[in-house]
């Protein structure tokens, strides 16, 4: 098999190319810790934003896990927090640290 050579990266010829047809680049460590700062802030953004939201909404605080109410109401805040959060954490990672490899 033929193999080009890429900066540091080696590439096997029909192998390691993505479905879009691009090379895949190792991240660096400056892009990891980077795509770790920034999901870390995304999450504490987009809980602030959820939050007031819900506040804003609801015209109450979020539900606490001691809190007394309809376990709905508590289903709904822990779905709405882990979505919101765990999608802005992966659009801020993807943002900086471009996922390098194919489908999971």
């Amino acid at each position: 098999m033929a193999k080009d050579k890429i900066g540091k990266n080696k590439i096997k010829w029909n192998e390691d190319i993505q479905p879009d047809g691009s090379i895949p680049v190792k991240p660096t460590l400056g892009q990891t810790m980077g795509a770790m700062i920034a999901g870390i802030l995304a999450v504490k953004l987009a809980t602030y934003v959820v939050t007031t939201l819900w506040r804003l909404v609801t015209r109450e605080d979020p539900p606490q896990i001691d809190m007394d109410v309809a376990p709905g109401k508590k289903a709904a805040w822990i779905a709405l927090v882990g979505a919101a959060s765990g999608a802005a954490r992966q659009m801020a990672r993807d943002k900086i640290k471009p996922p390098t490899g194919g489908a999971a």
